[in-house]
């Protein structure tokens, strides 16, 4: 996040290397499943206690921290029970067309898990320019994890000395909070900026005003954390910080 160069000494934090891999809603915004968070290690202390199904996301481990081919199929089987429910939830027929990145680590044979998902990949030399999870929706999310962080922080602070508080905060901070607030992120992507993700591979299925709206999000969310950062004593944190750490690869999940 956006330590100083004194805070980080103190904590002697190093970069994080966790991969957090979300998985898309439905075309129409509405329908969010559990995002997918990988982690070099197994068995941590903070997650101590915790059941699986009582996590706000999907926790697995790898020890390269990327989607093996046995993770996605698991999470595929969860996938679909939830595209089941949401259906249901809207009197809909139970199908859905599942598209993803075509990877090393996902299988071929997934269409053979289910009789109502279908699942498409993206040809290799186009998918960086048309999936829909990077029209927005990844820089979105990014954008409201720190926010969302900073608002933890300055109800910790409220009266008290910044610094002390501020070096407790992220003393104290494990990788159960990050799930946490990961998950609280994510729920805050606005279902037009899901919609607004499908432009390039479904325009006919783009709600009205989906694309002013996505538009109009970041923007808000940059002075939203920057005003947060001075609160919490981030004085000399500028707006041009914000933006290089909202488009720095991985920072802003740090």
């Amino acid at each position: 996040m956006l330590l100083s160069l004194e805070e980080k000494s103190a904590l002697g934090c190093k970069a994080a290397r966790d991969l957090l891999t979300p998985r898309l809603g439905s075309a129409a915004g509405g329908f969010k499943v559990k995002l997918l968070l990988l982690y070099p290690s197994e068995n941590l202390h903070a997650l101590k206690g915790c059941s699986g199904p009582n996590l706000p996301v999907v926790w697995r481990s790898h020890k390269e921290a990327w989607v093996a081919t046995s993770i996605l199929q698991e999470w595929f089987v969860h996938f679909c029970p939830a595209v089941e429910r949401d259906c249901a939830r809207y009197g809909l027929p139970y199908k859905a067309l599942l598209i993803l990145d075509r990877a090393p680590g996902h299988p071929g044979n997934l269409d053979d898990l289910s009789d109502h998902v279908r699942v498409l990949y993206l040809p290799e030399k186009t998918m960086a320019l048309v999936q829909p999870m990077n029209q927005g929706i990844v820089a979105t999310f990014k954008a409201f994890y720190p926010r969302t962080v900073f608002r933890l922080l300055a109800l910790r602070v409220g009266g008290r000395d910044q610094q002390s508080v501020v070096l407790d905060f992220w003393r104290d901070y494990s990788i159960l909070d990050t799930s946490y607030n990961i998950s609280e992120s994510w729920e805050e992507v606005p279902p037009a900026t899901l919609n607004g993700g499908w432009r390039k591979l479904w325009r006919e299925g783009i709600q009205q005003d989906a694309n002013r709206l996505h538009v109009a999000t970041l923007p808000q969310i940059l002075q939203d954390i920057l005003a947060l950062a001075h609160g919490v004593g981030f004085r000399e944190v500028t707006e041009a910080d914000v933006v290089e750490l909202l488009q720095s690869p991985g920072r802003a999940l740090q």
